[in-house]
């Protein structure tokens, strides 16, 4: 057999979450009261909240944390409150997943485990305080344990059910996203910092630490150090074209066409976003690709590239927001109609000429990924003509009111 044919093999294909519960349940109940079910108990919560069945799994995690406090298993306890507040916090209970976190604690404290493992519970908490949006408890409580922990030994004890290295990185990451939120630049950088530093020591890739250099080119912008933060966009972007993620290339040079704009360099930004645009395509991902078509007419109308073809893009993203149905498109309309009002060459006149001009940027299949997008106005040109229409509204008087 060879490897292609053994890569199709039923036995080579990959169960999915619903597929393995039945036998997952089986095993559960075969096992209920042993240290052995405990742990067959919380796999089979696992794979029914990846199956889409959070309340079943829920109910199953509060029966085995309970059950693990009874036989004095407070390592199968933690495991299970950890399962259980991650649940609750992505289902909107963020009250009840904080007292879960809470429990935690005590079953740290009863399990006799290490100040690292205390630390990634509080990580924990920190996590789901920032999707409740209390930035400023998140920040606090970073700020306080980032002094508490330099000097740990970076050592993976028996008493510890964690990585340290993990832990530290996870909860600079919560206090250095909380200070963006809270557009504290200063502290954003200084957190990053460290982030960068811990990597490096542990000897993280050369892409993991470009991937946390990214992290600093928005507050380099906010402190108006377009040259640092330009600098330091390009070295990431060395890095990222070794790799060849498309995503990332896509996110990079994006990023790049953002700040070259800000500082007037209009020709490199419409080559950055160019390339961008490329990139969005490998995966025809609707959102991305229509995002930077809006980008890079902005970026046209800059430039004497001519406002037919900047005219095309700002479409193109209207058309992809339109069939959709994406709530980005009313300000793709307003855009849409002021570009109209000062491109002296109007809009291309059928949806072959859109797919034309736009395609002449290298790796844009437009037409492809219209054709892949739900048809909420029929194919085309009256899809063109639809969005036009929309993005010249007719007060009752008879005239268009101002863009």
């Amino acid at each position: 057999m060879s490897e292609r044919d053994k890569d199709k093999s039923p036995a080579a294909r990959t169960e999915s979450p619903a597929e393995s519960l039945p036998r997952l349940q089986q095993l559960a109940e075969a096992t209920e009261g042993t240290e052995e079910g405990l742990l067959n108990a919380g796999v089979f919560a696992r794979a029914l909240r990846a199956a889409g069945r959070p309340a079943e799994a829920a109910a199953i995690l509060q029966k085995v944390e309970q059950q693990a406090v009874d036989l004095g298993q407070y390592r199968l306890a933690l495991a299970a409150t950890g399962d259980l507040a991650n649940l609750l916090w992505r289902a909107g209970y963020v009250e009840e997943a904080l007292a879960t976190v809470d429990r935690g604690k005590g079953h740290i404290r009863n399990a006799e485990l290490g100040q690292w493992t205390l630390l990634a519970n509080e990580v924990q908490r920190l996590q789901i305080l920032s999707a409740a949006a209390r930035h400023e408890e998140v920040l606090a409580g970073a700020q306080a344990w980032r002094d508490q922990m330099n000097g740990w030994p970076e050592t993976h004890g028996e008493n510890e059910t964690v990585v340290p290295w993990s832990v530290r990185e996870a909860l600079l990451s919560a206090g250095a996203m909380a200070a963006l939120r809270l557009g504290q630049w200063h502290e954003v950088l200084s957190l990053n910092e460290d982030i960068i530093q811990a990597k490096v020591s542990r000897g993280a890739t050369a892409l993991e630490v470009a991937r946390a250099r990214y992290n600093d080119h928005d507050s380099l912008l906010q402190l108006n150090r377009y040259d640092e933060a330009l600098s330091r966009l390009y070295e990431c972007l060395a890095v990222f074209e070794l790799s060849g993620d498309s995503d990332e290339l896509g996110l990079i040079h994006g990023a790049i066409a953002d700040l070259e704009d800000d500082i007037e360099h209009f020709e490199e930004a419409v080559r950055h976003e160019s390339a961008a645009l490329g990139f969005m395509y490998s995966d025809l991902h609707p959102k991305g690709c229509a995002a930077s078509h809006f980008n890079l007419a902005s970026y046209l109308f800059r430039t004497n590239a001519g406002d037919r073809v900047a005219m095309a893009h700002r479409l193109a993203g209207a058309l992809i927001f339109y069939q959709t149905n994406d709530g980005d498109l009313p300000n793709n309309l307003i855009a849409v109609r002021r570009d109209l009002a000062r491109a002296p060459s109007g809009p291309p006149a059928t949806f072959d000429e859109l797919c034309r001009l736009v395609e002449q940027t290298e790796g844009v299949r437009f037409r492809e990924l219209f054709s892949r997008l739900p048809q909420r106005a029929a194919p085309g040109d009256e899809a063109l003509r639809t969005v036009l229409e929309m993005a010249h509204p007719v007060e009752p008087d008879g005239e268009t009111p101002e863009p």
